[in-house]
């Protein structure tokens, strides 16, 4: 007989209360439908203050004592809650006799452990905590509000603790500290307010300078999205669907699982970025061979920080390489060991290298800067999970992340500096970035949400100049005291030290030049000189100077005019000049109009004056020949016997220009939408000229002629030298790296020291002035050449700029109208704009949006101007003219200056016990999906009709192919006798209305089911084929009256049978679904006399028939135990006491011969029923219905007879 409507029931559970308990195993009693409380009791007062989850464990079930098939089988929620506050969600753990506490266990599962934070428990944290601190970079991202990590000590040992914890609000703070006695770095301790107490004492870490924890301490995890249930819901559509769509627009694709209460949590005047860090390299590969022992306890260090990619070591007979922090045996791929990339540490995993090894690298230090940002939008034609693209300027290795939105959940794929992107977990999806070209290939996760964009950031060296190679020498500024009134004669100054036994010489000539065993230039009118040994004498020596003082001059003239030659004359008050004495001193101002007004704006936007590092002051000297030489060019000539000077006044200098690039973005609605790529600074020369005013000036020094006198000093060499000469530049910290001859190089530690790494250690070489590039030696090889070879130094200068900027806000969803944006502006002052209800933001030179729900901000800074007339302008292209002749000008700000204010909406987190459940591995709004791609949904409509009725009477429900037909009396209890219908023609017949409570309510509804294509976080909801229905929405006032859509909760077919049959020699207790041992020597013969199951008695369960003699048994089921004993002449059939029936039949013909002690039957079952956890949400607050009600619908097929 086939399966009738009454035989697809659901079964109550063995304990239907929420307690640990609660759940378990089928029984035979039917939740009846339309009853009120029939499967949750009501909403209680404390419910509705604080929240509550409630868990119910049902099962759909087929009710036949054959074994007929219910195909496709699914349960939905046709219909939720009218109560906004109170939601409805099933799933099923397909556990036939699983409890409440192992589907909390299944449900708090969403979030599980992820890769190790990039930071560490900073010390002991006890018991009861509420608030833990991280150790770690200042250049790494702090926790979100909202985050969950997780705290793991002992993992996977015995003794492990391990806690989730959640973020509710996150500062940070760089401190400084202090390793071997006297040096300093610099970390983040970041606070994280937690929403549960610590439950264990946890071990932390102490400080430490490679950023990596003790041993045997804590670690700290991030959390990735496991999503280990699968859950159905309900939600109204929000517009109407008609006939032929594959597309319809629901409330939500989410269902509230826990309670959540929203709050404000105000954001003050923050940086939209975490400031990344960015490798700044130095110009060329460095190599040098190093004979230091290196062993696991020995770390090897090179002189600096490294760039990722760069590094080769090759000893032994084979090469090292590093890939994105792994250090590997080239070509096998063989990972041997790590590198600190920032700190140039290298740790081996095992053995020993001593030997020679030859290095090579290029030095780079990890600096902190503002990211550039930019995006690519999502669309409904672009929507893809593959993207390829071109980020310009190219990103430095290890700076490209990009960051996209899949179901309202924000992941980041980022280049580890080896060219691949990857996430925190393989799903995320992966990537590949070139870093010579910047294009970028890579295949998300999921599909990221129509509307969204993928936001790009990436760093890049816009400010700093890679200098190349020189020889540097070091020196000592001498400036020697003559008696007053006088100066250094010309040609006097001698020079004399001791190198070792030997003593060294050197001497000034007429012009200034030192020769001998040093080199140099001596300033008469300053009597001041540079003094520069050849070799390198003993630390500490002294140096005497010995030479004649003659009478000096000082000379002023107040803007003399030039001659017709356009030469300035002047002559000396005392007339004759002694040759080789003179200095001539005299202003100019620079002409910038080579850079245009456009680009001096920029210019001032990074904090560059508009010849910044550029001194409005000449100085020329004469040669002791009668000409006058600045930089080593003739200006002018002097007559030492009259004092008659003449020289040109007017200088070229190179002053910073910015260098720009265009590249489009997209379209917009004034036509095409383009990004000025900032790329650098390059120097241009200008002409700076003598003042044609008041404000010009010459002045001269010189000796006259007089009484002279011998003198003597003595100094103690301190050398000193510029790294870059001539230039007056900020040297990036981390980046220098000098070679010596036999010697190790020296390198920069980023906090001003230079040191040489020998086999017993660091060693102080001197100290640096990164604001002005001096170095200062203290220490050196006795004997060495000075000539000591930058072989690394990168210059900065100014702020980066940028025109774009998109961020996303620190949390999210924002309160319409909080945000504001404020930055400053080159002409001075701080401009603040704020964004209106509709998110957009308007002001003078910006423009952009904002959305609420997302948190993302789009910036653009500049004006549309008209484009005829600035054709020759840098930023200026003829393709971005729009339709009204306007072009777009950028108007870039330091990103520096850019802050944000807003007020975001943040969950406060509820009481566990009350809730029922732990909330803190669950997203923290409390919502999970129920829609996904590949899913089934269910769309319906429930109508109804009220009618008094009488026995013949056809009610015609206007519709047709109807799903289900139900009656209602007037007191509300549904009716299942006295009427047939006719679903395909929409007719209800009565038969017999005798005790029916008129009128009745006739329900009839509608449906169409498909497979979801498609899923956007906006409500759309896509179907692989069309909808045969029309589903129109609610009346005003009943929202009951709507459509819904509905994902269904499949189960498959459902009917029982026996689907595992084997035989033990002996049986341990282990269930397993395999042999574990030798077979029996007899065996059930299950072909010829099969185990028989009915739908009404089987369950899924595994079971054991152990005999205790050669003829008799016991039957052991894994969940119910010892049912029942028997024997081999006997048909088994022990009862099922939920229905009335047997589990099974065991036929007596079935066993043979040969049993014996022990022996076991193994077979499995499968029952006619399908677990389904039902999940009752209450949100915080009053109730809104007096009386409430769901609808849940077994759906199914079965063989038409």
């Amino acid at each position: 007989m086939p399966i009738q409507s009454g035989d697809v029931k659901l079964l109550k559970s063995a304990v239907m209360a929420d307690v640990p308990e609660g759940g378990g195993a089928p029984t035979g009693i039917a939740i009846p439908d339309g009853v009120s409380n029939a499967i949750f009791p009501d909403i209680s007062e404390l419910d509705r203050a604080g929240g509550r989850v409630n868990l119910r464990k049902s099962f759909v079930s087929v009710q036949t004592d054959d074994t007929d098939t219910y195909f496709g089988a699914n349960v939905i929620v046709a219909e939720p809650p009218q109560d906004p506050r109170v939601s409805v969600t099933l799933f099923s753990t397909e556990k036939t006799f699983d409890t409440r506490e192992q589907a909390q266990v299944r449900i708090e599962a969403y979030l599980n452990k992820g890769p190790e934070w990039a930071g560490y428990l900073f010390e002991n944290h006890i018991a009861g905590q509420r608030v833990i601190q991280l150790f770690q970079r200042p250049s790494d991202a702090v926790p979100n509000v909202g985050q969950t990590l997780v705290l793991i000590e002992n993992e996977n040992l015995s003794t492990q603790k391990e806690q989730y914890i959640r973020a509710t609000a996150v500062s940070s703070v760089e401190r400084t500290f202090t390793y071997d006695g006297d040096k300093d770095y610099k970390a983040a301790v970041v606070t994280v307010d937690i929403s549960d107490a610590l439950r264990f004492d946890f071990t932390g870490s102490p400080a430490s300078r490679s950023f990596t924890r003790a041993p045997n301490s804590t670690k700290t995890r991030d959390t990735v999205v496991a999503d280990a249930g699968t859950y159905v819901g309900v939600v109204p559509l929000t517009q109407a669907a008609s006939v032929g769509d594959f597309t319809i627009k629901g409330a939500s694709i989410y269902t509230q699982l826990v309670p959540s209460a929203q709050t404000e949590t105000p954001i003050s005047f923050v940086p939209p970025y975490a400031a990344s860090g960015l490798p700044v390299p130095g110009m060329a590969p460095v190599s040098y061979t190093a004979w230091h022992a290196w062993t696991p306890t020995i770390k090897f260090n090179l002189p600096g920080g490294c760039l990722p990619g760069s590094l080769s070591i090759a000893t032994d007979g084979i090469t090292l390489v590093d890939d994105a922090g792994i250090l590997k045996t080239a070509g096998s791929g063989g990972q041997i060991g790590t590198i600190d990339y920032a700190n140039g540490i290298l740790s081996l995993n095992a053995g020993s290298m001593s030997n020679a090894k030859a290095v090579t690298y290029i030095p780079a230090a990890q600096i902190l800067r503002a990211p550039q940002s930019s995006e690519i939008p999502v669309t409904p034609e672009s929507r893809s999970q593959s993207w390829v693209g071109t980020v310009n300027p190219v990103p430095q290795p290890g700076t490209l992340s990009i960051s996209y939105m899949a179901q309202g959940r924000w992941y980041v794929l980022s280049d580890a500096g080896n060219g691949s992107l990857k996430g925190l977990d393989a799903s995320y999806g992966a990537g590949t970035f070139n870093r010579n070209t910047g294009a970028f290939v890579v295949t998300l996760g999921a599909l990221p949400d129509v509307g969204s964009s993928l936001i790009l950031t990436w760093n890049v060296p816009t400010q700093e100049t890679q200098q190349p190679g020189a020889v540097l020498k070091a020196s000592q500024g001498v400036v020697l005291t003559p008696p007053g009134g006088k100066s250094i004669q010309p040609g006097s100054l001698t020079l004399s030290w001791m190198h070792g036994d030997a003593s060294q010489k050197a001497k000034a000539g007429n012009a200034g030049l030192i020769t001998g065993d040093a080199s140099g230039y001596l300033s008469v009118a300053q009597s001041a000189f540079d003094f520069a040994p050849n070799v390198l004498p003993a630390v500490g020596t002294q140096i005497v100077a010995e030479y004649v003082a003659g009478p000096k001059q000082e000379d002023s003239f107040s803007h003399p005019s030039r001659n017709a030659e356009g030469l300035l004359p002047v002559t000396a008050s005392l007339g004759a000049i002694e040759a080789g004495s003179l200095e001539v001193e005299w202003n100019t101002l620079t002409d910038t109009a080579v850079l245009g007004v456009y680009t001096q704006q920029q210019l001032q936007a990074m904090g560059l004056g508009l010849w910044n590092g550029v001194d409005p002051t000449q100085v020329a000297r004469d040669d002791g020949a009668g000409h006058l030489v600045r930089e080593g060019q003739v200006i002018g000539s002097v007559d030492y016997a009259t004092g008659v000077v003449r020289f040109q006044p007017d200088v070229s200098i190179r002053i910073p220009r910015p260098v720009y690039g265009s590249q489009r973005l997209g379209w917009g609605s004034s036509g095409a939408m383009f990004r000025l790529n900032y790329a650098g600074i390059e120097y241009v020369p200008a002409p700076s000229l003598y003042p044609n005013d008041e404000s010009g000036y010459v002045k001269l020094r010189y000796n006259s002629a007089g009484s002279t006198s011998n003198h003597s000093e003595a100094f103690t060499f301190a050398p000193r030298f510029k790294l870059v000469p001539g230039v007056n530049a900020q040297v990036v910290a981390g980046t220098v790296l000098l070679t010596a001859q036999n010697a190790q190089p020296w390198g920069d530690n980023g906090q001003g020291m230079l040191r040489e790494f020998t086999g017993s250690g660091w060693i102080t070489r001197g100290s640096i002035n990164y604001l002005s590039g001096d170095v200062t030696l203290t220490s050196w090889t006795t004997g060495t050449p000075n000539a000591l070879t930058r072989a690394s130094c990168v210059t900065t200068v100014g702020e980066n700029i940028s025109s774009e900027f998109v961020f996303r806000t620190g949390a999210a969803p924002l309160r319409p109208g909080s945000l504001s944006i404020q930055f400053a502006r080159a002409s001075g002052g701080v401009q603040t704009v704020s964004a209106g209800i509709d998110g957009k933001l308007n002001a003078a030179g910006v423009s952009g949006t904002v959305n609420y729900e997302s948190g993302v901000v789009r910036l653009r800074f500049g004006t549309r101007v008209t484009a005829a007339g600035n054709e020759s302008q840098p930023w200026f292209d003829a393709s971005n003219v729009g339709t009204d002749g306007k072009v777009f000008r950028p108007e870039p700000i330091a990103t520096s200056t850019l802050r944000y204010s807003a007020v975001a909406y943040s969950y406060l987190p509820l009481d566990a016990d009350l809730l029922g459940i732990d909330p803190v591995r669950l997203p923290s709004d409390g919502r999970v999906p129920i829609f996904r791609p590949g899913g089934f949904a269910v769309v319906g409509h429930t109508g109804k009709i009220t009618a008094s009725v009488s026995n013949g009477q056809t009610i015609d429900c206007a519709r047709v192919r109807l799903s289900r037909i139900r009656v209602v009396g007037h007191d509300g209890t549904v009716i299942h006798t006295g009427y047939s219908s006719n679903l395909e023609a929409g007719t209800v017949t009565f038969s017999d209305v005798t005790g029916y409570k008129q009128p009745v309510t006739i329900e009839h509804r509608i449906e169409d089911m498909a497979v979801v294509r498609d899923v956007q976080i906006n409500g759309e909801i896509s179907f692989t084929r069309p909808l045969t229905h029309a589903y129109p929405l609610a009346k005003a006032g009943d929202p009951s009256s709507g459509s819904f859509v509905s994902s269904a909760l499949v189960a498959g077919d459902l009917f029982a049978r026996v689907n595992l049959v084997f035989d033990q020699a002996s049986w341990n207790g282990n269930w397993a679904d395999s042999l574990t041992n030798a077979s029996a020597t007899a065996t059930f013969n299950h072909t010829q006399y099969p185990i028989k199951v009915s739908n009404r008695g089987a369950v899924t369960e595994r079971w054991v028939v152990r005999f205790t003699n050669s003829t008799a048994f016991e039957v052991i089921g894994e969940n119910v135990g010892v049912i029942a004993t028997g024997n081999t002449s006997t048909d088994c059939a022990p009862n099922n006491p939920a229905t009335g029936v047997p589990y099974f039949s065991l036929p007596a013909l079935g066993w043979g011969n040969g049993w014996a002690t022990g022996n076991v039957l193994r077979f499995n079952t499968i029952g006619a029923q399908f677990p389904v956890w039902v999940v009752r949400t209450v949100q915080q607050g009053p109730e809104s219905v007096p009386s409430d009600q769901f609808t849940l619908l077994i759906r199914g097929d079965v063989d038409t007879p």
